[in-house]
């Protein structure tokens, strides 16, 4: 496992947290994204996962 410093791994949870919030508070934004995924051959817990993986990484830089 890496080292962190705790304020680090604590905001990167609480940036994928501010992320997923709204997902779930929004089902059919959620569905909606699921569709466009799925139109263009994606999965789209992988794409969300993605994203918010590119998310953290860019509020640490």
């Amino acid at each position: 496992m890496e080292n962190k410093p705790k304020y680090a791994r604590q905001a990167a949870y609480n940036r994928k947290t501010y992320v997923r919030f709204p997902l779930d508070l929004r089902p059919e934004v959620l569905q909606a994204f699921r569709n466009a995924c799925e139109k263009r051959g994606e999965v789209p817990t992988t794409e969300i996962k993605k994203f918010i993986q590119r998310y953290i990484d860019e509020a640490g830089e």
